[in-house]
C-alpha cells in the first residue's frame, strides 16, 4: 500500500486555502460573539439593556473574538499548516520501484495468514489434549475407585473365607481346625503358668438312628440345638466349643480343674435329657456321652494331643459302659 493512498483529506489541504480559511474566521467570530453578548443581554434586561450596552458588547466582543482567534490559530491552524506543509512535500517525491528480492505486500499478507492458521491449529491441537488428559484423568479416577472397592470387596471375602476355614458351616461352633490352633495354644500356656486346663469330648448317643428315624433334617436341628446349649453353657471368653465332625463336639476350658469341669458337663448331660426334641410328629430324647481330660501340676501330660486322646479313651470308655454318662481319663 502506497502513503499517496492514505486516507488524509486534511492533510491535502493546500496552504493557500489555509489562509482563505483564517480570514473566514476573523470574521465570522467577531459576529458570533457580538449576537451570543446581545442575545445574552437581550434575554435578562429587554431592549432597553441592549441599547444601553451596546458599546460595552462591542468592546467585550472584540476582546472574546481576539481570545478566539489566538486560541484557534495556536490549536487547529498551526497543526494544520503543519501538516500540509509535510504532505506537499511527500507529494513532490516522486514513487520509489520496488527493491528486486523484497516479498510483496500481498505475498506477506499471505504468510501472516499461513502463521495464523499454524497458531489456530495449535491451539485446537492443544484444546483436544487438555480434553484428552482430562478424560484420561477422569477414567483413571474411576478405575482407581473401582480398584478401591474390588480390593475392600476381595477383602472382605477373604475374611469371609477365613471365618468359613474356621467356622462349622451348620452349628456356626469353630471347627476341628480352630479348636487344634486353640488346644496348642492354651496347652502351651497351662505348661508355662503351670494352670489348669480340661478338655471333654462329647458325643450324641445313637445319632446315626435317630437320622435313620426322623430325617437328616431332624438330625441338623438335633445337632444345632446341642452347639446352642453348649455355647449358653459356657460362656467364658476362654472357653472353645466346637464341633470335631458328625456328631462329635468338643469343649476346652482354660483354669478348669477335673472336679470343676466334671460339675459343668454333668449340669449340661442332665439338661439335654430333660429336654424333648420335636422331630417330624412325635418328641423324642436325646442323650450325650462324654469324655473328660484334665492336665494340672500334679497330672501333666507331654502334649497336647495326650490330652485330646485321654478325652477320646474316656469318652470310649462311656460309650461301652451303657451311654449317657460322663467318664473321667485314668
Amino acid at each position: 500500500m502506497s502513503i499517496r493512498r492514505l486516507p488524509l483529506p486534511l492533510a491535502r489541504l493546500p496552504l493557500h486555502r489555509l489562509g482563505s480559511l483564517r480570514l473566514r474566521l476573523a470574521c465570522a467570530v467577531p459576529v458570533l460573539s457580538l449576537l451570543v453578548l446581545l442575545g445574552f443581554d437581550w434575554s435578562v434586561d429587554g431592549p432597553q439593556a441592549v441599547r444601553d450596552n451596546l458599546v460595552r458588547s462591542l468592546w467585550l466582543a472584540l476582546w472574546l473574538s481576539l481570545g478566539l482567534l489566538l486560541l484557534i490559530e495556536a490549536l487547529l491552524l498551526r497543526p494544520l499548516r503543519r501538516l500540509a506543509s509535510g504532505w506537499e512535500a511527500l507529494e513532490s517525491v516522486p514513487p520509489q520501484p520496488p527493491t528486486e528480492g523484497a516479498p510483496s505486500l500481498p505475498r506477506l499478507a499471505l504468510e501472516f495468514d499461513r502463521l495464523g492458521d499454524a497458531m489456530r491449529r495449535a491451539q485446537g491441537s492443544r484444546w483436544q489434549q487438555d480434553q484428552d488428559a482430562q478424560r484420561l484423568r477422569h477414567e483413571l479416577s474411576t478405575e482407581r475407585e473401582a480398584l478401591a472397592q474390588a480390593q475392600e470387596a476381595l477383602a472382605s471375602s477373604q475374611r469371609a473365607l477365613a471365618g468359613l476355614a474356621r467356622t462349622d458351616e451348620l452349628t456356626g461352633l469353630a471347627n476341628r481346625r480352630a479348636f487344634d490352633e486353640a488346644l496348642r495354644r492354651e496347652f502351651k500356656r497351662a505348661q508355662r503358668q503351670r494352670g489348669l486346663l480340661a478338655l471333654a469330648v462329647l458325643d450324641l448317643d445313637q445319632f446315626k438312628q435317630f437320622n435313620q428315624r426322623h430325617g437328616h433334617e431332624a438330625g441338623d436341628r438335633a445337632l444345632q440345638h446341642i452347639a446352642t446349649l453348649l455355647c449358653e453353657r459356657l460362656q467364658r471368653d476362654t472357653d472353645v466349643v466346637a464341633r470335631l465332625g458328625g456328631e462329635e463336639f468338643v469343649a476346652l476350658l482354660p483354669g478348669f480343674g477335673m472336679a470343676e469341669a466334671q460339675g459343668v458337663l454333668e449340669s449340661l448331660r442332665d439338661e439335654l435329657r430333660a429336654q424333648r426334641l420335636v422331630a417330624g410328629d412325635a418328641e423324642t430324647v436325646l442323650t450325650v456321652s462324654v469324655g473328660l481330660a484334665a492336665m494340672s501340676p500334679a497330672h501333666p501330660y507331654l502334649s497336647a494331643q495326650a490330652l485330646l486322646q485321654a478325652a477320646d479313651e474316656a469318652l470310649y470308655m462311656a460309650k461301652h459302659a451303657g451311654r449317657d454318662r460322663l467318664s473321667l481319663a485314668a
